[in-house]
């Protein structure tokens, strides 16, 4: 089967769309063949999948969220889609390469169209539109958010989401095509059964080294993209707390991002001590670091599913999350994390505390966090994705 992909999020921003995108084509190419269609952006070396033609087509900034653009079309869109001939349309996104998803399989073809909701647009679009204020102006958004949800993906045979959560949120908003709750698998770097290897260790003295992470430290993490609507303002104020009573914690703020700048001069003028932005880290070498870890925080209350609460899973990390959003079906309170109530830094840094003093608690957790992890290979993504697939087409079909 030849399968066309959409999505209006590339490399060189590194997310869970892009993730999830490389993760079905690397899994699924020897059984599909795949054909990418996205926004060109600035990077010095393209970014290529074996085998897998990727299209790259002309494309404008996106003002309101630095860093992503919204391609436009083009004679090479055009080109491409006479040229590739599709059996099923799989689109990442509800903007202009969503829209080019629609139009390749409603209007120019009749294709089966799946769409995968990443994203919860009702709950962003505040922070796209009002940035720091999006808490005034998202109760006003939201109920547009929901109408232009549901007109954007009426067009499809089948919606699916990275968690039970927003499965729900969907269905209960009146989203008309079938939603089926797809969890996206945790890359194969991180389930590998390595012992500690010499290029781990030094990476991780590089770190240590680098950014003034002493032996003596307890590291707590933070792993993703640095930008408002993920809420880091949470984490610091917390850790702002954890330094007086654990003067040899020490936050480390992995990821890069469109307000890494301003949350660096946000803990300069909390004058935390310990601490680190380390901006970006390539994917692969992202398990060495949350191996320097003790556990993880994750302030943001828009999550879909958190790919990086998994990471960190997969190498023995709890995670101290809110309780809202597609976390909710990863971190069992109690178990392998703490849920906290969102944008509460005195409810996280209690968190923290709890696991800070209690090592049995800790190594407890740190199992738990494991067994999670393990259950999101890329087994059962594949199985679920090939399920999807077959639904697609069937539903189609049927129309």
């Amino acid at each position: 089967m030849k399968i066309g992909i959409f999505s209006d999020s590339w490399v060189p921003n590194l997310n869970g769309v892009i993730i999830s995108i490389i993760n079905e084509v690397q899994s699924l190419k020897n059984k599909h063949e795949f054909v990418i269609f996205v926004p060109k952006l600035k990077q010095s070396t393209p970014f290529k999948i074996e085998g897998v033609p990727i299209y790259e087509l002309p494309s404008i900034p996106f003002p309101a969220y630095p860093g992503y653009s919204q391609a436009y079309p083009s004679p090479l869109f055009t080109k491409a889609l006479r040229k590739e001939k599709f059996d099923l349309i799989h689109s990442h996104g509800p903007f202009s390469l969503g829209y080019g998803a629609v139009l390749t399989a409603r209007v120019f073809n009749d294709l089966p169209l799946m769409n995968t909701y990443h994203t919860d647009l009702t709950e962003y679009v505040g922070h796209i539109v009002g940035g720091f204020q999006a808490e005034r102006i998202t109760p006003w958004l939201r109920r547009f958010a929901w109408i232009y949800v549901r007109w954007y993906y009426k067009y499809s045979d089948v919606v699916v989401t990275p968690s039970k959560t927003l499965q729900q949120a969907l269905k209960s908003h009146g989203v008309k095509p079938p939603v089926y709750s797809l969890p996206n698998m945790i890359s194969s770097v991180f389930l590998k059964n390595n012992q500690d290897s010499r290029e781990e260790e030094e990476f991780q003295n590089q770190i240590r080294e680098k950014f003034g992470i002493k032996s003596k430290n307890r590291v707590i993490l933070y792993c993703g993209r640095v930008s408002y609507e993920k809420k880091l303002e949470v984490i610091l104020k917390a850790f702002k707390h954890i330094e007086k009573s654990f003067p040899n914690t020490f936050l480390l703020v992995v990821g890069d991002g469109p307000h890494l700048k301003m949350y660096k001069k946000q803990a300069a003028e909390l004058k935390l001590n310990n601490y680190a932005f380390t901006g970006f880290i390539s994917h692969t070498k992202l398990p060495y670091v949350y191996k320097i870890g003790e556990f993880m925080v994750t302030p943001s209350d828009t999550e879909t599913q958190g790919l990086t609460v998994l990471e960190a899973m997969s190498q023995r990390l709890p995670v101290i999350g809110v309780a809202k959003g597609g976390v909710l079906d990863y971190i069992q309170d109690g178990e392998n994390g703490f849920l906290v109530p969102p944008g509460d830094h005195e409810a996280f840094a209690k968190a923290m505390t709890k696991l800070l003093n209690n090592p049995d608690i800790l190594s407890t957790y740190s199992e738990n966090a494991l067994k999670t992890a393990k259950k999101f290979s890329s087994k059962g993504f594949v199985s679920l994705l090939e399920k999807a697939f077959k639904i697609t087409m069937k539903i189609h079909g049927s129309s």
